[in-house]
């Protein structure tokens, strides 16, 4: 499974590829693959912070 940092790299390469764009609907396409590997961060963040506490107590 791919770390945190590695999926806001992947959002970061879809936001620029949005920017290269030509036309509306690729970069409609790009721009929601990038809102889907933050989010995909944030949930993976947030297992992880789970995960420790569980091993924690």
């Amino acid at each position: 499974m791919p770390n945190a940092k590695d999926l806001i790299e992947r959002a970061r390469m879809f936001d620029e590829r949005a920017e290269q764009a030509a036309d509306p609907v690729s970069r409609r396409h790009y721009r929601e693959m990038a809102a889907h590997y933050r989010s995909l961060s944030v949930e993976h963040q947030q297992a992880s912070r789970r995960e420790r506490e569980t091993a924690e107590s």
